[in-house]
Order: structure tokens, then sequence, then C-alpha cells
């Protein structure tokens, strides 16, 4: 049985679509639909019923998927513990971002990977949280790193690093310089939110609860879909936000954005590698968790050194 048919198989079995599935293994639809009957006619059995747009799997898709995964997983590991016999870990690792780590924390992170694993082909996706999650769920990415947990029973987070959650606006903007905002005050000014599914938004709806507010209570200008355009959007005097201070370190350093002191804040938030507990990691991703760790020890051991109290 063709492995590079199954693998395709996989991906339609896993996206439930012929067409996703081409553009992932960079394939057009014909060849895709190809390879699926190859297999269709090889057992004599159909694997997906066709819903119009929808693609459905049958009893006998599900039972080879189970296999199948199995098989290009043991593919994947035995082409690693040879090249690992050699001295190389060397392929190809698909890792999902939420917008903070994705465009503060990851590049860094896989440039000290890379550094140490130069052989090793890293594509990074960046979206919010919930799609991030989505995709881990559907096998598009391997593992992720998130700003918040998502519900959901098959997801496995670990705790990485974290960062606060500040109150920030404008340098000349209200309030005044120096004073501290009740949450009561927080609702009569402009505000700007993320768009819903990000982790920032998720932290701004805990921190309301904690003050019995709710986001219905704010006077919100804008919903902007990422972090840069909040942080672009403050700037021009649109509005305050809660965002991530280590988006926007250097501009308070550079006094072009003013840090609001807020009651209740900041507030600490977690980042998380998120992975899928019951699906078998390649021995290259199994590599990078194991490197995060080690940087995860050497930092808290670190900070125990520094006497700052640790995660």
């Amino acid at each position: 049985m063709d492995l590079r048919k199954l693998s395709v198989f996989c991906k339609v079995y896993e996206l439930r679509s012929f067409s996703r599935a081409g553009e992932e293994t960079y394939l057009s639809q014909p060849t895709v639909s190809g390879h699926i009957k190859y297999l269709e006619d090889l057992l004599d059995v159909p694997l997906f019923d066709r819903l119009g747009r929808e693609v459905i799997p049958t009893r006998a898709g599900d039972i080879l998927y189970h296999y199948a995964e199995r098989m290009i997983r043991l593919r994947d590991e035995t082409i690693q513990a040879l090249r690992n016999y050699l001295g190389r870990i060397q392929g190809e690792l698909v890792i999902g971002g939420s917008t903070i780590p994705g465009d503060y924390i990851l590049p860094r992170l896989l440039g000290a990977f890379n550094a140490a694993y130069p052989d090793v082909k890293v594509l990074l996706q960046v979206s919010d949280t919930r799609e991030i999650v989505k995709r881990i769920l559907e096998a598009r990415v391997e593992i992720g790193m998130v700003g918040a947990r998502i519900e959901e029973d098959r997801i496995e987070y670990i705790p990485f690093m974290y960062d606060r959650l500040i109150l920030i606006s404008h340098p000349q903007g209200p309030p005044p310089a120096g004073s501290t905002l009740s949450p009561e005050e927080l609702t009569k000014l402009p505000f700007i939110i993320r768009e819903a599914g990000s982790g920032t938004l998720l932290g701004i709806q805990g921190i309301l609860n904690s003050m019995k507010l709710d986001l219905k209570d704010l006077k919100i200008v804008a919903e902007l879909g990422n972090t840069e355009s909040v942080r672009q959007g403050v700037k021009a005097g649109l509005g305050l936000s809660i965002i991530s201070d280590t988006a926007v370190k250097e501009d308070i350093e550079n006094n072009t954005l003013r840090m609001v002191p807020l009651k209740g804040l900041p507030i600490r938030r977690d980042f998380y590698l998120a992975r899928h507990r019951d699906r078998t990691h390649s021995p290259i991703c199994k590599t990078f968790l194991s490197f995060c760790e080690k940087l995860r020890e050497e930092r808290l051991s670190a900070q125990q050194t520094a006497c700052v109290p640790v995660e």
C-alpha cells in the first residue's frame, strides 16, 4: 500500500476536505481525488461519503485512518531513528502560535532551536488562540503556543512562560498622567478590544469578571484583529486597551505609549505549549518539546539563583 497515498488520505480525513488536503500537501484537487479513488479501488470499499461540499468518513474510512496514521508515524520514526544514529535531526515541523507568542516569543525561540538543529525546517502559523487549537485538533499543526486555555479535553496545555496584561493609553490621552483608574472610571473611557477567539480578549474578560464587570459595560469604540492593530490604535488616540506588556515594552520605554495603573492590574498570564493528548508526536516534535523543557528549567534555575519568585 502506497504510504504517500495514505498520507493524502489522512489529510482528507483530518480536514474533511479534498481541497484543503490538496493545499496542505501541495497537490491539485484532482490528484487528491485520484489518490482516494486508488485506495477505494484497492480496498474495494468507499472511504468517504461526498455530501455536496461536505466529506464524511465511512466506517471503513475510520478503520483505515486508525491504522494509516500509525503506519505514517512509524515511517517517520524509522527515518528519524536512522538520522539520529547518524547524528542528524532533520525534517519539518509545523508549529502554531497565537498572536503574542507568534509575533514576539516563538521567533526568538525558533531561532535558538534552529541554531541547535540547523537541519530542521520550521513552519510557523500565526492566528488567534481558538484557531490554533482548532488546527491542532485537525492535525494541521503538530504543536502550538497559546495565551489562554480553550476548554477541550483532547488538548494538553503545558505551562511554558508568562507575561502580564496591562492597561495602556496614548501618552497625552485620558486619564491624566499619574492617576489610578477605578473599574467604574474605566467604563467611561473609550476602549479597544481584540477579536473574539483571541487569548488577550479571554484574559480581558477574566479581568472584568474579577471586577464584577462585563464587556458590555465598556465603552467599546473598536474591535481590532490583532495586537499590532490595537497597539497602533492606542498610539493614534483611538482609546485605551488591555494588552500584553511583551508587545508594548519598547513603546512604554520610549514614551510612545503609557501604562495606566488600574486597580486589579497588572495580571499575570501564562503562555502554554498546546498539543493533542491522543496523537503520537513526530520525533522532531519530541525534540522540540525537550528543547523547550530544557529552556524552561534553565529559566527557573536562573530565577531561583536571583531569588526571584518562580512560576
